[in-house]
C-alpha cells in the first residue's frame, strides 16, 4: 500500500506543471495567510492538477480537545485552492491522506477548491505515543470543525463536506457534533454498523447481482478452500519472497492470510469488481494459473501482509470501540476452513478497547433521522455495504441517491436521469453552484481518482476473536 504511494509520487514528480508558483503569484499572498493561521504551517508543493495550486497544510491539534493544555500532534490537510470565492469540498478519507494532489467528484463537477483531511491517528497524523482513547468520532470532529473555522477566514465561500465510505462516514460524525459548521454533506457509499458484527450485511449476499455469476463465485471460493489451498499458498509464498517486491506474514501467518483472502472472495468481489466483471470469474475446473490470478485480483493475499495490518490499526481500534462492523458469513465454505479467529489475533492493535454497544452509532442515527439537514447520500446497489445504508427518517432537505447495480465506487456522474438531476439541484441550491457535466478533462488533469484503500480480509476474523475473548 505505501509502497503503492511511493510509487504514485515518484510518477506524479514525472508531469509537466511542477514548478510551485512564487507566493507573489498566489492571489493576496495565500501562503503566507495560511502560514499566519494559529498553529498552521504550510508549504507548497508541485501539482499536476491544471489550474490548481497543491499547499500541504499542517494543523497542530490537542490530542485531547478536552484538555488544551495536553500533548498535541500535527494533523496533515491537503490543500488544492482555485479561486478563494469558489465553494471548498471538505474531503475525509477516514484514513490517511491517500488524495493529496488528486481531486474528488464533487470538486470536479462545481470547479471549487478542496482540501483533504487526514483521518487522527493515522500515518502522518499520529502522536508520539498515541493514547488510543482519544480516538473517538467526537475527537475527529472536533479536529475537523477546527480546520473549517480556520479556513472559513480565509475562503468566504460556500463549505460542503463529503468523503467514500469510512470518509463518508466520517462526515457525518463531524455533522452531528457541528451541525452548522458547513452548508451540505455528500457522504458517498457510507454504512452505519450496530454490532460487533452486525448481521444485517449476511442477506445481501442472498440476492447480490445475477443468480448465475452469484454462484459462480461462490463455486471459485469453494474450489480454492476445498481443493486448492496447497496451490495458493505456495503462490502467496512466491509473492512474499519476490526481492522486488517483498511481503511479510509475521502478525498474521501465511497460511491464515490465505485462508482469509479466499473467505472473503465473495464480498470483495461485489464490492469492488461487481457485475462488469462477471465474465471474467473463471470455472473452478480452470488452471491453477487462472484461479489464483482471478484470487490475486480480487482479494490478494498480500492484503495481509504486515505493512497492510500496521497501515490499519487505528481502523481496527475504531472498529472495536465505536463503529462496529459487519459480520461476513459463508456458510458455503464452514466445511474447509481450517483456522480460528485467534489465528488472527495479532491484528489487533496493542490498546484493545471495550465495544461501547453500539451506543455511538444509535446516536448518530437518531440525529440522521430526527435533526439531520442538507445530506445527499449516494449508494451502489450491489455494493455490501449498501445492506448497512443510513436511513433519512425525518432528515430535512436531504436525499439519497442509488447507482443501478453500482458498486463501491458509485459516483453521482453514474447515476439514472432523474437521480442524478435531483442531487444536482440540492448541490447547486446548497452552494449556489450548478454541477456540470461533462467534467472537465484534459491531458494534464488527472480524472482517475485514487483508490480507497483495502481494508485486510483478516479485520473479520481478529475482531471474532477479540468479541469471544471478552465472553469467555
Amino acid at each position: 500500500m505505501f509502497r503503492a504511494l511511493v510509487l504514485l509520487a515518484a510518477v506524479a514528480a514525472c508531469g509537466d506543471n511542477l514548478d510551485p508558483k512564487p507566493d507573489a503569484a498566489l492571489p493576496n499572498g495565500l501562503l503566507a495567510q495560511l502560514n499566519a493561521l494559529p498553529g498552521v504551517t504550510a508549504t507548497q508543493e508541485p501539482t499536476e492538477q491544471d489550474g490548481y495550486t497543491f499547499i500541504v497544510l499542517r494543523f497542530t491539534q490537542p490530542v485531547d480537545h478536552e484538555n488544551l493544555e495536553g500533548p498535541t500532534f500535527q494533523q496533515r490537510v491537503s490543500l488544492l485552492h482555485r479561486d478563494k470565492d469558489a465553494p471548498m469540498i471538505v474531503l475525509t478519507s477516514g484514513y490517511w491522506d491517500y488524495y493529496q494532489d488528486s481531486t474528488v467528484e464533487l470538486t470536479r463537477l462545481l470547479g471549487s477548491n478542496q482540501i483533504s483531511i487526514e483521518h487522527r491517528f493515522f500515518a502522518e497524523s499520529r502522536p508520539t505515543n498515541p493514547d488510543w482513547s482519544k480516538l473517538t468520532i467526537k475527537q475527529m470532529a472536533d479536529d475537523e470543525h477546527a480546520i473549517i473555522v480556520a479556513l472559513r477566514t480565509i475562503y468566504p465561500g460556500k463549505f460542503v463536506t463529503t468523503g467514500g465510505s469510512k470518509g463518508g462516514m466520517t462526515a457525518i460524525y463531524h455533522r452531528r457534533f457541528y451541525p452548522d459548521d458547513v452548508d451540505g454533506t455528500v457522504p458517498y457509499v457510507a454504512p452505519i454498523s450496530f454490532g460487533a458484527p452486525d448481521t444485517r450485511y449476511n442477506a445481501f449476499f442472498d440476492t447480490v447481482g445475477p443468480p448465475a455469476c452469484r454462484q459462480a463465485v461462490r463455486d471459485v471460493a469453494k474450489e480454492l478452500l476445498q481443493n486448492r489451498r496447497a496451490m495458493v499458498e505456495t503462490k502467496a509464498m512466491e509473492q512474499a519472497l519476490d526481492p522486488d517486491e517483498p511481503h511479510s506474514y509475521s502478525r498474521i501467518p501465511l497460511r491464515p492470510a490465505v485462508e482469509g483472502s479466499i473467505i472473503s472472495l465473495e464480498w470483495a468481489f461485489w464490492q469492488y469488481y461487481g457485475f462488469s466483471f462477471c465474465s471474467t470469474v473463471p470455472a473452478p475446473t480452470d488452471t491453477d494459473a487462472k484461479l489464483f490470478g482471478f484470487l490475486n485480483l480480487i482479494s490478494p493475499v498480500t492484503d495481509n501482509d504486515d505493512d497492510q495490518i500496521a497501515a490499519f490499526d487505528a481502523y481496527y481500534y475504531q472498529a472495536y470501540a465505536q463503529l462496529g462492523y459487519p459480520d461476513q458469513a459463508t456458510p458455503y465454505l464452514t466445511p474447509y476452513i481450517m483456522f480460528s479467529d485467534a489465528d488472527y489475533a495479532n491484528a489487533l492493535p496493542t490498546a484493545e478497547p471495550a465495544y461501547d454497544g453500539g451506543a455511538a452509532m444509535r446516536d448518530i442515527d437518531e440525529w440522521v433521522k430526527q435533526h439531520g439537514n442538507r445530506l445527499l447520500f449516494v449508494y451502489g446497489q450491489w455494493d455490501p455495504w449498501t445492506a448497512g445504508k443510513f436511513e433519512l427518517g425525518q432528515a430535512t432537505d436531504s436525499l439519497d441517491v442509488m447507482q443501478a447495480m453500482g458498486t463501491h465506487g458509485a459516483r453521482m456522474s453514474r447515476l439514472g436521469d432523474a437521480d442524478r438531476a435531483a442531487a444536482f439541484a440540492k448541490i447547486a441550491a446548497w452552494t449556489g453552484v450548478t454541477p456540470m457535466l461533462p467534467m472537465p478533462m484534459n491531458a494534464r488533469s488527472r480524472v482517475v481518482e485514487p483508490k480507497e484503500p483495502r481494508v485486510p480480509p483478516a479485520i473479520v476474523r481478529a475482531h471474532r476473536h477479540a468479541l469471544s475473548s471478552r465472553h469467555d
